[in-house]
């Protein structure tokens, strides 16, 4: 598995992976009726930065936005949002992109970073 970021051709695949968790509507606060065009803008075109897991054959495993937390005064702390496919969980793969977001928030300029959880 490694990690890249996000191209174009990504998006059927991350659509396939983020639905269903953006329906369910117990992790993110999105509408559970969310479009695929207003999901896509949530997590590609409105972010600086998405990225995808991917396997040895190029195949979508989970995927990860980084953004600033707050404009302005608060834009110096990130904040990232991480799905992983339901078929992959429990793989580390999660993990692994949470390690990479670190890296990327600091290469982005990023001086902290804010996890929300889900309780």
């Amino acid at each position: 598995m490694h990690i890249r970021p996000f191209e174009e051709d990504d998006w059927e695949a991350i659509w396939r992976i983020i639905e269903p968790v953006f329906r369910a509507g117990e992790t993110y606060a999105f509408p559970t009726d969310i479009t695929e065009q207003d999901a896509r803008e949530v997590c590609v075109e409105i972010h600086p930065a998405t990225f995808v897991a991917v396997d040895d054959n190029n195949n979508v495993l989970g995927t990860y936005y980084i953004k600033p937390n707050q404009p302005g005064p608060g834009s110096h702390v990130c904040n990232c949002g991480y799905i992983v496919a339901e078929h992959a969980r429990g793989k580390g793969i999660a993990s692994e992109m949470c390690e990479h977001s670190l890296s990327e928030a600091v290469s982005q300029g990023f001086r902290a970073m804010q996890y929300n959880r889900a309780i």
